[in-house]
Parts: structure tokens; C-alpha cells; sequence
């Protein structure tokens, strides 16, 4: 009998304050990691970013 339990094999936390500059190239090296997306589950923490870190993230979030 197959186990219900998820099939991800890595937790990814990325804490987000204030890193436009970064956050794309962050992401993207994420989902491009060689054990394939399906097997990540990705958080990002946006901590009250000034900047537009948070649009990033919720264009990003649309993918």
C-alpha cells in the first residue's frame, strides 16, 4: 500500500526583507536546482520589505 506522505525531498525557506536587487536570481536558482521543482517546496517570507520586494514575489507567485 502506497503512504499518502508528500513526495517532497527539500524544504526550501527564503526570508525576504528588502532584496529586489537579489530576489530574481534567488528564485530562479530555486526552481532550476537539478533534483526538479516537483521535489521543492518553496517558501518565501516577506518581513515588511520598503522596497518592491513584495511585488516580486506575489508576480513570481503567479508562475
Amino acid at each position: 500500500m502506497e503512504s499518502k506522505v508528500s513526495k517532497t525531498k527539500v524544504s526550501v525557506v527564503t526570508p525576504v526583507y528588502n532584496a529586489e536587487k537579489y530576489l530574481r536570481k534567488t528564485i530562479d536558482s530555486v526552481i532550476n536546482q537539478t533534483i526538479g521543482f516537483e521535489n521543492i517546496e518553496y517558501l518565501l517570507i516577506d518581513d515588511c520589505s520598503t522596497d518592491s520586494s513584495r511585488d516580486i514575489l506575489f508576480k513570481e507567485g503567479n508562475v
